[in-house]
């Protein structure tokens, strides 16, 4: 075979080899082997959903606030309430009743597999109420800026996608570098995200620890506001209403999630610093396996001005 026709034939084949490994591991964060393990825990994992599911609620409501404010009618807010959905994999973390808030959906993810299963969690409810669901298989965190000029209006939300940008990159300091700036590539903009901020093992699963323990859901949860922008754990935050400093509220927190040690074989997403100063944040402990827990981060942003 000639030399060029054989580079043209293995060019033309790398989209499909590519295709091939994003549905098998999604660059390392997901793929089939997160989406059988996904189906697999629905119930364990019910609480968690139950939280996320009232923090995307807070977020439209203070979405329609602020659009309120602005003096738009709630008649129009409910006609044109566009979503874009950032990395929601087969929406297994999603609540359907809150996507069926929206007029229309555009969902982005490298996961091939993704809008076949997201059809088969929330599509016969979205078909019904008639709210057209478009995917896009593209890394939208790359093409960030092309996505939010494609939707200027649009509400959006990064769904357990950011804490992944470093599995994906390989490189901790790079994935903190770029995660630290999106605050400002979203300047403008009304946007949301839960994440992972912490995940290793634990002495045994959050609800297990509930059980043999006369501590309350509470205790696995808990308000978070960073005070400055400081990188390092000195950096001060108000932890359930006390002012303390990072390093402090992470070891108190994965102590009650029943990290063993606290904090000291933990994987860091490098996320903390993904939000502005200021934003009302929530911590929540999400047994993603038995012994086995990660950190969850949730906020939302009204797109004012970034410190």
């Amino acid at each position: 075979m000639d030399r060029n026709l054989q580079r043209k034939t293995i060019l033309n084949a790398l989209p499909f080899f590519q295709n091939i490994k994003n549905a098998l591991t999604a660059g390392g964060t997901g793929g089939l082997t997160w989406h059988l393990h996904a189906a697999l825990s629905k119930k364990q994992w019910l609480r968690t959903q139950d939280q996320i599911q009232a923090h995307l609620y807070k977020g439209l409501e203070m979405w329609t606030r602020t659009h309120l404010e602005e003096g738009r009618s709630l008649a129009q807010l409910e006609s044109t309430r566009e979503l874009v959905l950032i990395g929601a994999s087969a929406g297994w973390m999603m609540s359907t009743p809150w996507l069926e808030e929206f007029t229309s959906i555009d969902a982005y993810d490298i996961d091939p597999l993704a809008p076949i299963l997201f059809k088969l969690n929330h599509g016969k409810a979205l078909q019904q109420k008639k709210i057209a669901v478009r995917f896009h298989n593209l890394d939208a965190i790359d093409q960030l800026d092309r996505v939010l000029n494609r939707h200027p209006r649009a509400l959006i939300w990064f769904d357990n996608v950011l804490g992944q940008h470093r599995i994906r990159l390989k490189d901790s300091e790079l994935a903190s570098a770029q995660l630290k700036i999106l605050q400002r590539r979203l300047q403008g903009r009304f946007w949301g995200s839960v994440h992972d901020l912490y995940s290793g093992p634990v002495l045994g699963a959050v609800e297990d620890q509930i059980s043999k323990s006369t501590k309350t859901l509470s205790t696995k949860s808990a308000e978070v506001i960073r005070l400055d922008n400081s990188d390092q754990d000195s950096a001060r935050v108000r932890f359930n209403g006390v002012e303390t400093n990072l390093g402090q509220a992470r070891q108190q927190f994965l102590h009650n999630l029943g990290a063993t040690p606290a904090g000291g074989a933990w994987l860091d997403h490098e996320t903390s610093k993904v939000f502005p100063q200021g934003t009302q944040l929530i911590w929540t402990g999400w047994d993603f396996k038995p012994s086995y827990c990660h950190c969850l981060e949730m906020g939302w942003w009204d797109g004012g001005m970034v410190g």
